[in-house]
């Protein structure tokens, strides 16, 4: 380890040197507590402090706002001014790892451009805690009280001076200059660290943690936090490692220019999983407790292998009901349910290096718009650059996002196959404030599209294979792709059925395309509608989608299923090919109404350890069934 000493009384110039070309923040008092805040006075730091109300990553670094780009007109982005050089002075080793969790989620897979600049513009210069703060419980977690990897430098306080140890060439930069620790010294840092660590007498037993919370996501202590919390959603703003947001749309007066932001959100708060048509798919409130503390406590190892509490403790200390997660863990571990066999969930693999912003959508203009139904149209769009539409391509059962600039930006699965070459499509449902806006454009208009994101359905695995598709109401645009798929590719899979359902005839899509599709060889399609107005013509099967299973006649053990639809729909689809021998390992489902931001950062798609966007839209049922809470 290599470490200098920082006699104290030359701490002022110390700072005072790192501020001549850098922007210096650290803790200072705010009334009876502490903020990290620019330090003009190095006699107004305070290094002696408890914790901070915010963590300093999340002030400056993940910030409670931003604008991610301006448009004028239609779709010209101007990227906002990135920041200068700081530093980050006296970070506690819990923020300090709140820090390095944030960036699993900012700089992996999509790295977020904005975090990027900041987090590589500023140095971190952490400080040991050398007695513990009074809600912590960072040493349950290897978070605390010392920090051992992610800082430029690192202080800890040996009485009238601070042993400097070194993590980076940047850091040992600022300690030109300063002399040597002795022996004598790394003994006192290490007896003061270690008396610290046995002070530490909050604790949660993290051993196997996340199988037990699996096993126990029934447990009765979740209705008494129910009663208790007021899902107000103090606890997520305070968390180290807490990054929901949201991202809005705003005008100016002249309706011609505006402003994409994000800002901070919580899922803690009723409309934060709110979609289209007003539904909300975590309502009640025992669930977003549920959520929220599995997320800290479990989901986020299993999703980025990053501690997801870093056991600062600030949860409890801003909780008005003082809802402590160590005394919850703790009455889970005093009378656990029976142990039952629990696989934690894996997060599919996707290295992505894109070249873009991948916030920055490309422009595209509609080259037609057809009907399919009252409403639901089919848009056929073409990138505006001949290049990137080129180099555009996708697999089937991906999606895009699809930006109406002032009004915001929608996920939307592609119901084209990518054989379309020049152009691609996408069949879309008005229903909330992007589609309604979709549907008022016309031929020749331009819109902002981002993509492709996702996994989609697995059209590799399938061959060799008969493949039976079932599909519901708008739920057969992301499986068109398919269709068209294997019909370009017939003789590398084997029989073909379609089970297409819809409430009544006038709402079923493609209707031109199902004689088309009745000529592919070895292919059957069945059709059914919940109910026929009067004076409609019908000749085919009443009742919903499950009522066609009868007329299967695939290979049973030799079989691929994809399935989408409403979400109710899909759960009884999967109920009773279960009741009839298919295995899960055999199907798969589609639950892309869930999106938001489509490349994992934003939160609101999470279904308990689960990212759709990102892990999905399209799963195995059998990798999703075990979910806590359930798939639909």
């Amino acid at each position: 380890m290599e470490a200098y000493i920082l006699p104290k009384a030359e701490l002022g110039n110390f700072v005072a040197a790192l501020k001549k070309d850098n922007e210096v923040l650290g803790p200072v008092a705010k009334g009876d507590e502490y903020v990290f805040a620019p330090i003009e006075d190095v006699e107004a730091l305070c290094l002696d402090y408890d914790t901070t109300i915010l963590p300093p990553a999340k002030k400056f670094i993940h910030m409670p706002g931003e604008v991610l780009y301006e448009f004028e007109g239609v779709v010209e982005g101007k990227t906002p001014e990135k920041v200068g050089k700081r530093v980050l002075f006296g970070v506690h080793a819990c923020d300090l790892n709140g820090l390095l969790s944030l960036d699993k989620v900012f700089l992996e897979t999509y790295p977020d451009p904005y975090y990027k600049a900041r987090r590589e513009n500023t140095a971190i210069v952490a400080l040991n805690c050398v007695s513990p703060c009074s809600d912590g419980f960072c040493a349950s977690f290897n978070t605390g009280p010392s920090a051992d990897i992610g800082f430029d430098l690192c202080l800890t306080d040996l009485g009238d001076r601070y042993m400097v140890e070194v993590g980076s060439n940047k850091g040992r930069e600022m300690v030109k200059g300063l002399n040597a620790a002795s022996n004598e010294d790394f003994i006192a840092r290490n007896r003061s660290l270690r008396v610290a660590q046995q002070q530490i007498t909050r604790r949660i037993d993290a051993d196997n943690l996340g199988v037990l919370l699996h096993q126990n996501y029934d447990h009765p202590v979740w209705r008494e936090v129910k009663e208790e919390c007021l899902a107000c959603g103090s606890c997520t703003s305070v968390c180290p490692t807490c990054y929901c947001f949201g991202v809005k749309d705003y005008v100016d007066l002249t309706l011609e220019k505006g402003e994409r932001q994000r800002f901070w959100d919580s899922c803690m708060f009723y409309e934060f999983s709110r979609v289209a048509m007003d539904h909300i798919f975590v309502p009640d409130r025992e669930t977003r407790i549920k959520q929220r503390m599995y997320h800290k406590l479990t989901y986020y190892q299993q999703q980025f292998e990053a501690p997801g509490c870093v056991g600062c403790g600030r949860c409890v200390t801003t909780c008005i009901k003082r809802i402590d997660p160590v005394e919850i863990v703790a009455k889970i571990q005093a009378d656990p349910k029976p142990e039952k066999e629990v696989k934690l969930y894996t997060p599919p693999e996707k290295k992505v290096k894109p070249e873009l912003d991948p916030w920055e959508p490309q422009k595209a203009v509609i080259k037609s718009i057809k009907q399919q139904t009252p409403d639901v149209r089919t848009y056929t769009f073409a990138f505006v650059d001949p290049e990137v539409q080129e180099a555009y391509t996708y697999d089937p059962g991906v999606f895009n996002m699809i930006s109406v600039f002032g009004v915001g930006e929608s996920a939307i699965s592609i119901s084209s196959c990518a054989d379309l070459k020049g152009v691609f499509q996408h069949t879309i449902r008005a229903v909330g404030n992007v589609t309604n806006a979709l549907a008022e454009l016309k031929e020749g208009d331009i819109v902002g599209i981002r993509g492709p994101f996702g996994f989609g359905w697995p059209v590799e695995e399938m061959k060799g294979k008969d493949v039976l598709l079932v599909a519901g109401g708008i739920g057969l645009a992301p499986l068109r792709p398919v269709i068209k798929y294997i019909q370009a590719r017939r003789n590398e899979y084997g029989k073909f059925e379609i089970l297409y359902g819809c409430r009544t005839p006038e709402g079923m899509l493609f209707t031109d395309e199902y004689d088309e599709w009745r000529k592919i060889p070895d292919t059957r399609l069945h059709l059914t509608v919940d109910l026929v107005p009067p004076g409609c013509e019908w000749g085919h099967c009443i009742g919903v989608v499950t009522t066609l299973f009868n007329k299967i006649s695939v290979d049973k053990a030799n079989t691929v299923v994809l399935t989408c639809g409403p979400d109710i729909m899909m759960k009884f689809v999967v109920l009773d090919l279960l009741k009839r021998g298919w295995s899960p390992e055999q199907i798969y489902v589609s639950l892309e109404r869930r999106m938001s931001c489509g490349i994992k950062k934003c939160g609101n798609c999470q279904m308990g350890p689960v990212f759709v966007c990102q892990d999905g839209p399209v799963f195995r049922y059998a990798d999703i069934m075990d979910l806590p809470g359930g798939v639909f």
